[in-house]
């Protein structure tokens, strides 16, 4: 059963390259393991026993999972890479390259005696793993094996939309050539049904995926109807979350996406998509990103200690008042908990004039979210420390509670959220974090919609890559000051 869901949601042509990748990588290990023992190629000799030679490259064969992710942050499970050869080659080989780094970092700051001098261990996994994976990926699966998995299964589409990247998809599946997917139904929400879609089942309303996917036996949904209302949209994510089904979307309402995140990783070779995958009911979004956010504020605190007393001891010194500001905010499903930041005001003043500024971009929805001007209520050092983010670092404390992550969406004020639409409340679903994608995306430059547009996308693709991308990028916001104030 499992499996069979694996192969409805991923299609034969990812499941095998993923079989594939794993018995390169097995041959690769088996190849070096020979190599090294036989040949006695450096300091170790035959002497040493076959069991210790064993461990030595089981470190590099444990990497397999994490090789996985790195080809598929460099789209290798993608058609428009492992469709081609040299592109792939080229993908393999950073992709290789990156994750002998990060072995290497491994082998040095773990200093055990059964992974000590591997680095040749290291640099023989690497070029025999290039070779294997070269000759499967590339001349065995898309010679021989692509062309006829690719018709075991065609992928259906429902189509939401009929813009003009909707007719241009439509177009590439009418043409039926070395395409693994067919648009077997169109919603056309106005009911301008185009010509193209003739023999197409066609819908003047947006179905209930929930009952439309197991009927027509729909594998993917692409929306690309940039008049639908953002409810809807919403719906139809949280329809293909709960049905299994991968969703893309072409639509302006995730543009900022596009724009700023994916760039161009959907599936479609000439089409530039948003692709959500399932990211909210993985193992990590449960378990493992709440051991990370107990292990990193834990560790982080303590290093960052220094800072926060030379923080605390200029905020005392610059104005009167308390270190810290406290107020209670609306965290995960609307639950309100207490927390806390670095005072960055003058004691007294009051906030109507933010409240006025917050709801009306709100209101708005496609305003740029950018902060209140030359605000009298921050003080001079609270500004700087508003522009580099650092009146945040007591917030590290709600992350140990459980009530904050690392990352993730913002909380907001109740005030801010009582007038939130429903679906801007969706951003709500995880725990609200310290930092997240809109904070690296544009912050400040980008308006209220779109905030919650990227909020969602991330809930949405929760995975350590993820997280890790946002937490570096985060770095480069602290050190620059840009788009905070």
């Amino acid at each position: 059963m499992w499996f069979s869901a694996s192969i409805r949601r991923h299609g034969w042509p990812k499941i095998t390259l993923v079989i594939l990748d794993w018995l390169a990588l097995t041959l690769a290990a088996a190849a070096t393991l020979v190599l090294h023992y036989f040949t006695g190629i450096d300091e170790y000799d035959t002497e040493h026993s076959m069991g210790e030679y064993i461990l030595r490259v089981a470190i590099l064969y444990a990497s397999f999972p994490l090789l996985v992710l790195i080809f598929r942050q460099h789209l290798l499970y993608k058609l428009k890479i492992y469709s081609t050869g040299v592109m792939q080659f080229a993908q393999i080989s950073r992709a290789l390259l990156i994750n002998a780094l990060l072995l290497i970092a491994v082998l040095f700051f773990v200093r055990q005696d059964w992974i000590l001098h591997s680095r040749i261990n290291l640099l023989l996994f690497t070029i025999c793993s290039l070779g294997f994976l070269s000759f499967f990926r590339i001349i065995l699966f898309r010679k021989l094996l692509l062309p006829a998995i690719s018709g075991l299964e065609v992928r259906r589409i429902l189509l939401v939309g009929i813009s003009k990247e909707a007719l241009e998809l439509l177009a590439q599946s009418m043409t039926g050539k070395n395409h693994p997917f067919e648009v077997v139904a169109i919603v056309a929400p106005h009911g301008n049904i185009p010509p193209e879609a003739g023999g197409l089942l066609t819908l003047s309303t947006v179905p209930f995926l929930v009952d439309f996917v197991p009927a027509h036996n729909i594998h993917e949904v692409v929306v690309a109807e940039n008049d639908l209302p953002y409810e809807d949209v919403i719906r139809l994510i949280s329809e293909a979350r709960e049905t299994g089904v991968p969703i893309h979307l072409l639509s302006d309402h995730f543009k900022v996406v596009q724009e700023r995140v994916t760039k161009s990783a959907s599936e479609f070779l000439n089409v530039t998509a948003t692709p959500i995958s399932h990211g909210l009911h993985g193992f990590y979004g449960n378990y493992l990103k709440r051991l990370i956010d107990l292990l990193a504020s834990l560790v982080g605190g303590i290093l960052i200690s220094p800072s926060l007393i030379v923080i605390a001891l200029v905020i005392k010194i610059g104005s009167r008042g308390s270190l810290f500001y406290s107020t209670d905010v609306v965290g995960q499903n609307g639950e309100i908990f207490h927390w806390y930041k670095f005072r960055t005001m003058y004691l007294g003043k009051h906030d109507d004039a933010h409240r006025e500024h917050v709801s009306e971009h709100i209101q708005k929805g496609n305003r740029p979210t950018g902060k209140l001007e030359n605000d009298p209520r921050i003080t001079p050092i609270g500004r700087w420390l508003r522009k580099h983010s650092l009146d945040e670092l007591p917030q590290l404390w709600s992350v140990m509670t459980g009530h904050m992550s690392l990352v993730g969406p913002r909380p907001c004020l109740p005030y801010e959220y009582e007038q939130y639409s429903g679906w801007h409340k969706e951003r709500f679903a995880v725990r609200p974090g310290i930092t997240g994608l809109w904070q690296v995306s544009g912050r400040s430059s980008v308006s209220f919609n779109d905030m919650v547009i990227l909020d969602l996308y991330y809930i949405h693709n929760i995975s350590p890559w993820l997280d890790a991308a946002i937490v570096l990028r985060t770095a480069g916001v602290v050190l620059t000051g840009k788009g905070g104030g």
